[in-house]
């Protein structure tokens, strides 16, 4: 269980270094958010939701401000 919760921590913290800060602050509230949420969680499909868009609109986002994939 702790090898778990260290390879989250690990994945977020990951996540929050290479993420394009400056271009998630320029986005509207809705789109800096989601992307906000999906850097600390992973989690995708919430992420999209609370952005209003498809998945694939926001993996579109997610690569746009360099916020990896790591799970």
């Amino acid at each position: 269980m702790e090898e778990v919760l260290e390879a989250l921590e690990e994945a977020r913290r990951i996540r929050r270094e290479r993420a394009d800060w400056q271009f998630i602050e320029s986005l509207p509230p809705k789109l800096r958010a989601a992307l906000r949420y999906y850097i600390e969680t992973g989690d995708i499909y919430v992420a999209s939701r609370i952005a209003g868009i498809t998945v694939d609109e926001f993996n579109e986002l997610r690569i746009r401000a360099r916020v990896p994939s790591v799970t």
